[in-house]
């Protein structure tokens, strides 16, 4: 009975020790940033660069609308007394 008596206050103690330099050290690794600062480095884009984007197959295009088509403004319409002029503002 002595030699269960010794053998768990040893294993108190062992365990004591291992969680009191547990808590000391840390356990996970530092952040990159840490260590060496920011980077200058700005995201822009998806990669392409002001103005562009990627298409379907990755490759950089440009971002742009299809100009909008208004017609004529001022047209001519047949009358029963000859043409007239249209203008639409």
């Amino acid at each position: 009975m002595m030699h269960v008596k010794m053998l768990a206050a040893v294993a108190a103690v062992a365990g004591g020790l291992g969680l009191a330099s547990a808590g000391a050290a840390p356990l996970a690794p530092m952040a990159a940033d840490a260590i060496t600062g920011t980077a200058p480095i700005t995201a822009i884009a998806y990669g392409c660069g002001p103005g562009f984007a990627p298409g379907p197959y990755g490759r950089c295009r440009p971002i742009y609308r299809r100009p909008r088509f208004y017609g004529p403004r001022c047209f001519f319409r047949p009358t029963p007394f000859g043409p007239r002029r249209v203008c639409r503002y």
